[in-house]
């Protein structure tokens, strides 16, 4: 009897003969692949450290910085620095606003100094700024009086009262002698002045601004004729009927009458008749009225 003999199982397939092991010999190009991918992770996590780092650097270093700007507003004010464009000086600054007495620059409320400041009647226009650490920087610019009155006061004397362009009344500081003495005066009933209610002196003057015009016209382009005005006057000033008209006394011209508006043409024939030499001869001059067109009446 024959013995049986089993015989061993033959591949059916070619994937039968891998090997049974799971781990395949690795090339010199995958592992230059995987040192590269491992560098390409481990440059990433180290910048994005690097950048945590930077961060928390930089939010150390703003909270130092503030620290130290907030002990700089804690330095009293060294230093103020005032500029004008008119009369009022550093000093009535000082007088004005008093003593800092170790106030730093956070403890004034600079909008509440540019509203006082803009307040007082001469000026028009105020900056106020803190410079760090210890500067308190203020600007203004002021009034610019085209006319003054004298009014009496009640212990006797007279008292100057400056007249802005647009009528407001004001006691001008700082004006010398020779300042007022360039200006014209105002002429005007004291039933045209009133009091203001709020204890500021004295209302506006409405009629003001359309006299305003001739004033600054002859002070710019006929200054000759016009350091020669002595005293200002008008009635209606706005209207254009007969009883509207604006009066200049001069040291040349007693009178001269004006017709409100259209003072160019009238500031042309004033100097063109003042240069003709009857005029020229005669010291004083009783009237010249501009009043009626292109018609000038004078007295001689």
């Amino acid at each position: 009897m024959k013995s049986r003999t089993k015989k061993k199982s033959e591949p059916s397939t070619w994937r039968d003969l891998l090997p049974n092991s799971s781990r395949r010999p690795a090339s010199k190009t995958a592992m230059r692949k995987r040192s590269l991918s491992f560098a390409k992770s481990a440059l990433v996590v180290i910048c994005l450290g690097m950048v945590g780092v930077g961060f928390w650097w930089g939010s150390q270093r703003d909270v130092y910085e503030t620290v130290l700007l907030w002990n700089k507003m804690d330095e009293p004010v060294k230093r103020v620095t005032f500029e004008s464009d008119g009369v009022l000086d550093h000093r009535w600054f000082q007088n004005w606003f008093g003593p800092l007495r170790d106030r730093t620059l956070m403890q004034i409320d600079i909008d509440d100094l540019h509203s006082e400041l803009i307040k007082e009647p001469q000026i028009a226009y105020a900056q106020v700024r803190r410079i760090f650490p210890s500067t308190l920087e203020v600007k203004i610019l002021e009034e610019n009086p085209v006319l003054v009155v004298r009014l009496g006061k009640k212990g006797g004397g007279v008292q100057d009262w400056m007249i802005s362009a647009d009528g407001d009344l004001y006691q001008g500081v700082g004006y010398t002698r020779q300042i007022l003495s360039l200006l014209p005066s105002l002429s005007i009933s004291p039933k045209q002045l009133q009091i203001d209610p709020n204890g500021r002196g004295y209302r506006k003057l409405e009629g003001i601004s359309f006299v305003t015009p001739l004033l600054e016209l002859a002070r710019r382009e006929y200054p000759s004729i016009y350091r020669d005005w002595k005293v200002v006057s008008y009635s209606d000033p706005q209207g254009s009927g007969p009883g509207s008209f604006v009066k200049v006394n001069s040291g040349k011209v007693k009178n001269i009458r004006f017709s409100p508006g259209n003072y160019a043409a009238q500031m042309k024939r004033l100097k063109y008749l003042l240069l003709e030499p009857d005029f020229r001869r005669q010291p004083i001059i009783e009237s010249i009225d501009l009043s009626h067109n292109r018609s000038v009446f004078a007295k001689l």
